[in-house]
């Protein structure tokens, strides 16, 4: 095996979001794959040019976002490329990072804990307890729900501060 990669390798790493995130999820992944000597692209949906802080602040960014969109978005970056990226996505990006391999953009994928998509029947009764104040009531269809600190939706348009440590910035 020799030392050098060959010239059709993937020069560039595309890491994909999940929704209550922004591009600053991966802040402490891009140098790991920098230092790796790969090009790293963060590309956030569209409306998600804010801080994750901000989003939490203002979830009609979410509500008003299709996946179609994002996922011709996200393809729009990887066209632009020279080559096919590895694309590796979490939770909703892991979903968005299989549809976009679908489209045969990636030279590979990794989908990490990728949310299930439509037809796929994996709720379990602690997902089903976790979303109830949200499914409820009808009236809260196509409405932006955040998340208690225990994981249970709240049903109000944002997270409580402190629930999972996202968008969190390490002290060290």
């Amino acid at each position: 095996m020799s030392d050098t990669a060959p010239p059709t390798a993937p020069d560039t790493v595309v890491l994909v979001h999940g929704l209550w995130m922004t591009p600053r999820s991966w802040e402490h992944w891009v140098p790991y794959y920098e230092a790796k000597g790969m090009r790293v692209l963060t590309p956030g949906y569209p409306g998600f040019e804010i801080e994750v802080e901000a989003l939490r602040e203002n979830p009609d960014v979410i509500a008003r976002l299709t996946v179609p969109e994002t996922v011709d978005h996200l393809a729009g970056v990887i066209e632009g490329l020279d080559r096919p990226p590895i694309i590796m996505g979490h939770s909703f990006g892991g979903t968005l990072t299989q549809l976009l391999l679908a489209r045969g953009l990636g030279a590979s994928a990794v989908a990490i804990n990728a949310a299930p998509t439509e037809g796929v029947l994996v709720n379990p009764p602690s997902q089903i307890k976790s979303l109830f104040p949200i499914l409820n009531n009808p009236a809260k269809a196509h409405r932006a729900a955040g998340v208690h600190r225990n994981g249970e939706a709240t049903g109000k348009g944002r997270p409580e501060p402190g629930c999972g440590g996202a968008g969190r910035r390490s002290s060290g």
